[in-house]
């Protein structure tokens, strides 16, 4: 290649509870990979999505790529993602997101496992590693499952908030981490005095016949805070949904 090639990044990881750093890290491997190969990045084309499972291809910075590269003239000619996991897990969306990337005529270069769409063999090895990552992902939802079910079993928390209640986290007497302090085991809930009033009054209203929209319309003129405000929004959102969600959640928490 005698021209410089113009790039996109595209970083990716799906967890909330993983080290958000990893896109500067995954940003940096490919800007390190560009370097090399006679490759420029540009800086207003890179793309991410944090805490946004692969196995979806509905994800904010990933259509932003796409459109981008929909755009004529076309902005750039190749997009490096540090391996095929972080552009999808699913093979399906996989093989779409490629298609769609080669009607526009831009290759896509994975940076850790050594290959580009432009190789002969490039839908082949992006078959075996999409299996590969659709597998992964696969035996992940089972293990999950079954972790899950074991702390259901146990008694303990499951996972997620629940309004109304407080995590209270359980500590091993004999497990110790890395820095000596106490493992924990697992968690229970426990009932959130102030929330718990606003839940019982939840079940009263709704007893009395009242609609959810009106219950949560007198909960935001009174300011009581709901169960997860919206970035951007202010702390007293209450809305339908969220009324329901309380409902049935405190429903099956009371009645398991």
């Amino acid at each position: 290649m005698t021209e410089t090639a113009r790039c996109a990044v595209y970083a990716r990881y799906s967890d909330e509870k993983q080290n958000s750093l990893t896109i500067d890290q995954q940003v940096r491997k490919c800007r390190e990979f560009a370097g090399n190969h006679n490759l420029h990045v540009l800086d207003q084309h890179l793309y991410a999505d944090e805490a946004i499972s692969g196995a979806t291809d509905d994800r904010a910075g990933l259509r932003r790529l796409l459109s981008a590269a929909r755009e004529r003239p076309r902005p750039f000619d190749v997009v490096l993602v540090d391996d095929t996991s972080r552009m999808s897990r699913d093979l399906e969306h996989s093989l779409g997101i490629m298609k769609q990337l080669k009607f526009a005529g831009i290759r896509v270069v994975f940076v850790s496992q050594g290959f580009d769409t432009s190789a002969p063999q490039s839908q082949t090895l992006l078959t075996v590693h999409g299996l590969v990552d659709s597998l992964y992902l696969e035996e992940l939802a089972q293990k999950t499952f079954r972790g899950v079910e074991q702390l259901a079993l146990n008694g303990l928390h499951t996972g997620g908030r629940v309004f109304g209640y407080s995590r209270v986290p359980i500590e091993s007497s004999t497990e110790r981490d890395s820095h000596g302090r106490p493992v924990i085991s697992g968690v229970r809930l426990a009932v959130d005095p102030d929330q718990a009033a606003t839940v019982r009054r939840i079940f009263e209203r709704y007893a009395a016949g009242h609609s959810l929209k009106r219950v949560a319309v007198d909960l935001n003129t009174e300011g009581v805070l709901s169960p997860q405000p919206q970035k951007g929004r202010i702390a007293q959102s209450w809305c339908p949904s969220s009324i329901r969600h309380t409902f049935c959640t405190t429903s099956a928490i009371a009645a398991s």
